[in-house]
């Protein structure tokens, strides 16, 4: 890949990082997400910070009936109740992975090709 065309996917990443950050969605889009609109969305992570480029982590386990992490982040947490298939799922809702401004871009530059 020639430096131009590198240098002009790395711009391009950081406008999407930007135009997804949960600050700025909240105020452009309310009505795309009832969390937009409703001001919060996981509240250990500030505003300025979260983002919602991957709303749904990439590294959830949809293999499974009752979901899972395939990093085994410490952050997430069983759901149990006897009204799910397996009775308990995975739950994620504590979970700032996928919202973090270098992981974001990790996945950015890996679909676009430009890993480091």
């Amino acid at each position: 890949m020639n430096s131009t065309t590198r240098k002009f996917i790395e711009e391009h990443i950081d406008k999407i990082i930007k135009e997804f950050r949960f600050s700025v969605r909240k105020i452009k889009h309310p009505e795309a997400c009832p969390c937009y609109s409703e001001g919060k969305c996981h509240p250990p992570v500030p505003d300025e910070e979260l983002n919602c480029f991957l709303c749904f982590c990439p590294e959830y386990d949809h293999n499974l009936e009752e979901g899972g992490c395939k990093i085994n982040n410490v952050n997430g947490k069983w759901y149990f109740d006897k009204r799910l298939p397996k009775g308990k799922i995975w739950d994620c809702s504590d979970c700032d992975y996928p919202h973090r401004k270098e992981v974001v871009k990790k996945y950015l530059r890996r679909l676009f090709g430009v890993e480091s």
